[in-house]
C-alpha cells in the first residue's frame, strides 16, 4: 500500500482574500510570491470559507469539523485566560490522525483556551495594568504569578490530540512568553512595558517575561517549524504539523528585512514577512525530502481586520478582501472567504482552480479519508471530505455553509 501522506497545515491570521497575490491580480499591492508558488504547485480554491469572520471559533470548526455555535460560544472569541473551547474527548484532526499512527504537532497561535490553574477570584491579577505605571509587579502579586506559572496548564493542546506544542497562544495578550507543551518557557514576572501596548502592538497588559519583545515571534515559530519538519521527516511514521502562525493578525512587529519592502505600511510588510515565512517552511519541507509525500493546505482563519489601516490601502490601489465586500468580523464574504490552497504532488493537478464551496471545517473528513481514518458519528459532524475535488472530480461536496 502507498505511504500514507504527511499533512502540513497552515493557517495565517487576519489575511484577507485579496492579500495574497494569486487572489487579486487587478486590485492587489502585495508581492507574496512563496503563497502564489505554493498555488502554482496545487490548487487555488475560489469559493473557500472560515466558519466565522473571527478566529477563535474559525479555528474550532477547522480543528473538530463542526460548526462552532454547537459549543457554548455564541458570539465573539475566548477571552483572556479564557478556558477551552474544545471539549475534553471531542475529536479533532490531530487526534483522528494520531489514532492512525501520525506524530502530531502543533506551532503557533491556539487561542482555544486552557485550563489555567489561576485561584477564583483572582484573575485580575493576571489582566490588570501595574500599579503606578511600574514594570515589576507588587509582592504579592509576583508571587501569585510565580506559583501560576511553575505548574502545567491542562485543556491545551495536547490534551487535544497534539504530540507537542509550542507558541504564544495569544501574541498580543497575556502571558507575554512561549508556552511548551503545558508549562510556559520561563516564568513571567514584569508587566509588559508601556512601549509595546497598542498602536496594532499589544492589546492587553499582564505578566509578560523579562525583556519580551513582540519582533521575535514569528521567526521563532518559523524556527521551530523548519526543525520539526526536518526530524519528522526522518522518522518511519507519519507527521501532521499544523501551524497556526500569529500574522498578519496584530501585533504589527515587523522585522527590520521587512520593514518598508512592501511599500505600503507596517501592514502589509507583515503580509510579506509572513509570505517569507511560508517560504522558509516549504523549503525546510523539500529539504526534507518529504515534499512529495506532503499534503500542504494554506489558508486563513477570516478576512483582513480593517483597524489596521485599510483605508490608506485602498486610497493607493491595494484591497485586502479584493472584490468582496467587508473585513473581518463582518458577515459580508470579506470576512470569512478566505484563500485557500492545497498541494499534493501525483494528486493535484499544478495551477487548477477549484469553484466549489468548500469550508474549513471539510479539513477533517478530508484528512480521515486520505488517511484512511474512519470518522465516528459522533464527530465531525458539519466536515465533508474535499477528495473528490482534489482529484479533479467537478461535482459539490457541499451544498450550504452556515457563517457568524
Amino acid at each position: 500500500a502507498p505511504r500514507r501522506p504527511n499533512f502540513l497545515i497552515i493557517l495565517a491570521d487576519d489575511l484577507g482574500y485579496g492579500d495574497v497575490g494569486c487572489y487579486n491580480r487587478d486590485r492587489g499591492k502585495i508581492r507574496t510570491p512563496s503563497i502564489d508558488r505554493l498555488a502554482a504547485g496545487g490548487m487555488r480554491f475560489i469559493d473557500a470559507h472560515s466558519s466565522s469572520a473571527v478566529c477563535s471559533p474559525s479555528r474550532y470548526a477547522l480543528l473538530t469539523g463542526r460548526y462552532h455555535w454547537r459549543t457554548r460560544l455564541q458570539q465573539g472569541i475566548v477571552n483572556v485566560f479564557g478556558a477551552p473551547l474544545i471539549a475534553p474527548g471531542r475529536l479533532t484532526i490531530a487526534g483522528l490522525l494520531k489514532g492512525r499512527g501520525y506524530r502530531t504537532a502543533c506551532i503557533g497561535k491556539w487561542h482555544l483556551g486552557w485550563d489555567w490553574p489561576i485561584p477564583p477570584g483572582r484573575r485580575g491579577l493576571f489582566t490588570a495594568g501595574p500599579p503606578g505605571g511600574r514594570e515589576d509587579p507588587p509582592e504579592e502579586q509576583l508571587a501569585l504569578w510565580k506559583e501560576v506559572f511553575s505548574r502545567p496548564i491542562p485543556g491545551g493542546p495536547t490534551t487535544r490530540g497534539f504530540d507537542r506544542y509550542f507558541g504564544t497562544d495569544v501574541p498580543n495578550w497575556p502571558p507575554y512568553c512561549f508556552i511548551e507543551d503545558d508549562r510556559t518557557a520561563g516564568i513571567p514576572s514584569r508587566f509588559l512595558p508601556a512601549a509595546l501596548l497598542g498602536n496594532n502592538l499589544a492589546s492587553q497588559q499582564g505578566p509578560a517575561l523579562a525583556g519580551w519583545s513582540l519582533e521575535p515571534i514569528l521567526p521563532a515559530l518559523g524556527d521551530r517549524a523548519c526543525a520539526a519538519i526536518e526530524a519528522a521527516a526522518r522518522e518511519s511514521d507519519p507527521f501532521l504539523l499544523y501551524l497556526p502562525l500569529t500574522s498578519p493578525h496584530t501585533p504589527l512587529a515587523v522585522n527590520d528585512p521587512w520593514k518598508g519592502k512592501s511599500g505600503l505600511d507596517a501592514y502589509a510588510d507583515l503580509v510579506v514577512e509572513t509570505d517569507a515565512l511560508v517560504g522558509r517552511v516549504l523549503e525546510a519541507l523539500e529539504r526534507s525530502g518529504a515534499a512529495r509525500d506532503t499534503v500542504v493546505v494554506f489558508t486563513s482563519d477570516n478576512g483582513c481586520a480593517p483597524y489596521i489601516g485599510v483605508p490608506g490601502m485602498e486610497k493607493v490601489g491595494h484591497f485586502p478582501s479584493g472584490p468582496l465586500r467587508g473585513y473581518k468580523s463582518d458577515v459580508w464574504e470579506g470576512g470569512h472567504r478566505v484563500p485557500f490552497i492545497v498541494r499534493w504532488p501525483g494528486v493535484v493537478e499544478a495551477g487548477s482552480v477549484c469553484r466549489r464551496l468548500v469550508l474549513q471545517a471539510d479539513l477533517l473528513a478530508t484528512c480521515a479519508e486520505i488517511a484512511g481514518a474512519e470518522v465516528p458519528a459522533d464527530a465531525g459532524e458539519d466536515s465533508f471530505s474535499l477528495l473528490p475535488l482534489l482529484e479533479g472530480r467537478d461535482a459539490p461536496v457541499r451544498e450550504s455553509a452556515v457563517h457568524q
